[in-house]
């Protein structure tokens, strides 16, 4: 596994040292002009900061490790330990500059990932680039992380990280990465169906699964050696239960369409979580009874549809939970030129229903926003569906496979 990270680094070098000196200055520029508009808003206190991540972060501060015995954060270990880490080497730093600094950090990741999953498409040009450079400037990326202080960039990470190693078919790679993607946020669920896909179809072994587990575990083995019991641990996100007990959190999901009360939320809480289930299947399903091996546009079209779909259907989903998709969806217009409306629509969508939470201001009103998910639930159905059966579904990967093969 060490030898594969080191192959990708090599990789990069070798990226950097094809760039001009003209485009080597327009990169850097870009990615400082990133790193000062980030800097920009970092200052910025959400609510969430005062109620959660303040209170969090101090109790790291002021009690060290041995605050890993207790229950002091409803976050599962991983995102603390980052938070320890830094409150260990930057004694100084100001606690909302804290909380932020591993979001502002994975907003590269994220974007020097979707570099490497559309780099697969386009070996001899700067559309990877201009790809990863989309995602560190998309709206809802710089509000998420830098503004709001969310982790969610964390765990999406790991999902285009899986995404990748499973286009390369580096199914071990893929299958570690998605259980760090799980160890930072439940949400990563939503890829699971493209997991299984794979399964189903033979591409992998049941095996692989069993790294999702040991990943989950060793995440949580230095709060358990802190002293909180095992059990507790593995039940935190239990604890992450809704909070606020209604059928959308200002999520564009079908449930904006249904009264906000918490009557409707009782009612409707445990079908959502069947509907959501139901989604999940219906995107196996079209995966596994396809007669052809799934591509790698494929499986970039799949982990978009499954991180629209099912949260589509999830009940007592917040605003950032369309996060991965957001981000997904910038990879998949490159693989897709033709739909190259589909990222500003659903990062549209996202940034509009932030607005509710950041700002207390209703610019779009939700069932609208949620109409429009719908929309592009059924254009990328569509799609998907001509692609995993027609009979030419194969030609451009094998055409790019035989490039990358003359190419060596």
């Amino acid at each position: 596994m060490s030898n594969k990270i080191i192959k990708l680094i090599q990789d990069l070098n070798t990226g950097i040292r094809r760039i001009s000196l003209g485009n080597a200055m327009i990169l850097f520029m870009s990615i400082l002009f990133a790193i000062l508009l980030r800097l920009s808003l970092v200052d910025y206190k959400t609510l969430d900061f005062f109620t959660s991540l303040k209170p969090s972060y101090n109790a790291i501060s002021s009690i060290g490790f041995s605050a890993f015995s207790t229950n002091f954060s409803t976050y599962n270990p991983p995102y603390l330990y980052l938070l320890y880490v830094i409150a260990r080497l930057f004694t100084n730093m100001p606690a909302v500059i804290a909380v932020k600094l591993p979001a502002l950090v994975a907003d590269f990741i994220c974007g020097y990932l979707v570099y490497r999953i559309v780099q697969t498409k386009y070996t001899a040009t700067l559309l990877p680039l201009v790809a990863g450079m989309a995602v560190l400037f998309a709206p809802t990326v710089l509000l998420n992380s830098a503004f709001w202080g969310q982790a969610d960039s964390l765990f999406t990470a790991g999902l285009l990280a899986c995404i990748y190693f499973l286009m390369e078919k580096e199914h071990s790679l893929a299958f570690f990465y998605f259980g760090i993607a799980m160890a930072f946020k439940l949400q990563a669920i939503f890829m699971v169906p493209l997991l299984f896909a794979f399964f189903l179809k033979n591409a992998i072994s049941w095996k692989y699964f069993l790294i999702i587990p040991v990943v989950l575990i060793l995440a949580l083995i230095p709060s358990w050696l802190a002293g909180r019991p095992i059990l507790d641990l593995l039940k935190i996100y239990l604890y992450q239960y809704p909070q606020f007990q209604l059928p959308t959190i200002n999520a564009a999901s079908i449930y904006s369409w249904l009264p906000a009360t918490e009557q409707v939320f009782n009612l409707l809480y445990i079908p959502g979580l069947l509907a959501g289930a139901i989604a999940g299947f219906f995107i196996v399903t079209i995966a596994y009874k396809c007669p052809n091996e799934l591509s790698k546009s494929i499986i970039v079209e799949l982990a978009l549809l499954a991180t629209l779909v099912i949260p589509f259907f999830l009940p007592a989903m917040h605003e950032q939970c369309f996060y991965p998709a957001d981000i997904i969806s910038i990879a998949f217009a490159f693989y897709y030129p033709e739909f190259f409306y589909i990222p500003i629509l659903v990062g549209g969508v996202s940034f509009f229903s932030y607005q509710s939470f950041l700002f207390n201001e209703e610019l779009v009103s939700l069932p609208i926003l949620t109409l429009i998910v719908l929309i592009v639930i059924a254009i990328l159905v569509y799609h998907t569906l001509l692609q995993l059966y027609s009979s030419n579904i194969n030609i451009n990967d094998n055409l790019l496979s035989t490039q990358i093969q003359n190419d060596k």
